[in-house]
């Protein structure tokens, strides 16, 4: 994980193989594969996007029928900013915060029933 938020992750690494690939014409049957597509298929793209502000910035999704979700943590909330394309009916940004809010609300609980 530390490696990957340096931008020292292996993605990174095979992306530069296969740019280096196409621009030099030199067949690489491994970006063919189905599994590195599937790999590369982020249906979730997520980051943090922190800001002192109670403004906040969000993102779109990186496939069709994928969701981008920022968030931004403060001290006694977090704000999320969800975007789906309208285009895709397999997708709902009503569903998918009524989902995280149901999530996070189960885990607060389950950590003040411990406490």
């Amino acid at each position: 994980m530390k490696e990957n938020i340096q931008g020292e992750g292996i993605d990174l690494h095979l992306l530069g193989l296969r740019q280096a690939a196409l621009e030099n014409n030199i067949p690489a049957e491994l970006f063919n594969d189905p599994a590195y597509k599937m790999s590369q298929y982020f249906k979730l793209s997520t980051s943090q996007v922190a800001c002192k502000t109670d403004s906040f910035m969000g993102y779109g999704p990186v496939v069709p029928d994928g969701y981008g979700c920022s968030y931004n943590p403060k001290d006694a909330s977090i704000v999320f900013c969800i975007s789906a394309f309208k285009s895709c009916l397999n997708t709902s940004t009503a569903k998918f915060a009524t989902s995280l809010d149901e999530t996070l609300m189960a885990i607060k609980n389950l950590i003040e029933t411990r406490k």
